[in-house]
C-alpha cells in the first residue's frame, strides 16, 4: 500500500501560508517516500479560486480542492479526534511527537504550520531545500504578464511591491493606518522621480502617491473596492484581483530590481534582485 500524507492549511490562509504547509509537506514526502495529497482550500484566503484557476501543477503533488465548509468541519475534527473522515478514507491525524502511519493528515490549524513544521524536522537539515516550493501561475496568467512584459519593458524597471496588512495584530507592517502608509511612501520616493518603476499595491492611495512621484510608472489596472478610513484597498475576496495579483508577482519576476515591502509569493527565489533600505540609491537604475 502506498503511503500517502494528506496536508491542509487553515480556511484563512493565503497563497504564501498555503505554500509554506505545501513546502514542509514536500520535503518529508520525498525523503521518507510518501505521496502528497494537498488539500486546497475554497476559501476567502484565495477568494474561493480552485487550485488550477491560479496554478501550475506541482510535481509529484496531487492537490484536491475542497469547499470551505468542509474544510472548516474537517479542520474543526482534527482538533477534537486522533482520526478523522475525509470523503470515505479514516485518516490519522498526525501531530507533534504522534506515531508515523502509512496515511495519515497533516493539518496547520494554527499560524506556526506545527503539524508540517514537525513533520519536516524529522528529515536531515541537509536534505531539506534552501526554498519554499515555486508556486507556477496558470498558463493564462503567464501569457498576460508575458504580454505586460514585453510591453512595457520591465526588465529595464525597478519593481515596487508594497502589500498593507489588515490587522496591526499580526506583527507585519505596514497597516492600514495613515501613519504607516506614509511612512513607507516617504522611505520609497527617497527614489529620484525619474527613476522607472512598476507598482504592485492593494492600497489605492500608496499607488497614487507612488505614481504621483514617480513620473514613469506603470501598474496593471484593477480596482480598490474594500472601502477603510484609510482608505480604499483591493478586496482579497474577489477572484479577479487574485488573478491579476498572481499576474503582478509574475511581472515583478522580470524587474532588474525590486523593493519588497510586506512581502509576496516566490519571493525566496527573488533575494539577489531586492534592494534594502534606505532606498536612496539603484546601481545601476535607469
Amino acid at each position: 500500500m502506498a503511503r500517502t500524507l494528506y496536508a491542509a492549511a487553515p480556511v484563512w490562509a493565503g497563497m504564501r501560508h498555503r505554500f509554506m504547509t505545501l513546502t514542509h509537506a514536500n520535503t518529508f514526502a520525498r525523503y521518507w517516500g510518501y505521496r502528497v495529497c494537498f488539500l486546497w482550500g475554497l476559501s476567502n484566503g484565495v477568494a474561493h479560486c480552485r487550485f488550477e484557476e491560479l496554478l501550475s501543477p506541482v510535481r509529484g503533488v496531487q492537490v484536491i480542492n475542497v469547499p470551505e465548509r468542509e474544510l472548516m468541519e474537517l479542520e474543526l475534527a482534527c482538533r477534537r479526534s486522533k482520526a478523522v473522515r475525509f470523503r470515505g478514507r479514516l485518516l490519522p491525524v498526525y501531530n507533534a511527537g504522534t506515531r508515523l502511519t502509512v496515511t495519515m493528515l497533516a493539518f496547520d490549524v494554527d499560524p506556526y504550520l506545527s503539524a508540517t513544521t514537525a513533520l519536516e524536522q524529522l528529515v536531515p537539515f541537509r536534505f531539506r531545500p534552501g526554498r519554499p516550493v515555486y508556486a507556477t501561475p496558470c498558463r493564462e496568467i503567464l501569457r498576460k504578464a508575458t504580454s505586460f512584459i514585453q510591453q512595457h519593458g520591465l526588465m529595464r524597471r525597478v519593481g515596487i511591491r508594497v502589500r498593507v496588512t489588515e490587522s496591526p495584530a499580526d506583527g507585519r507592517k505596514p497597516c492600514r493606518v495613515q501613519r504607516d502608509l506614509n511612512h513607507t511612501i516617504r522611505s520609497i520616493i527617497r527614489l529620484p522621480w525619474y527613476i522607472r518603476v512598476f507598482l504592485v499595491t492593494d492600497s489605492q492611495y500608496i499607488q497614487q502617491m507612488l505614481a504621483s512621484h514617480f513620473h514613469d510608472a506603470r501598474f496593471l489596472p484593477k480596482n480598490f473596492n474594500e472601502k477603510h478610513k484609510a482608505g480604499y484597498y483591493v478586496d482579497r475576496r474577489d477572484r479577479l484581483a487574485m488573478r491579476t495579483f498572481l499576474t503582478e508577482v509574475s511581472c515583478l519576476t522580470a524587474c532588474s530590481r525590486i523593493i519588497n515591502v510586506g512581502g509576496f509569493i516566490n519571493e525566496e527565489f527573488l533575494y539577489p534582485k531586492m534592494i534594502s533600505p534606505p532606498y536612496n540609491h539603484i546601481e545601476g537604475g535607469q
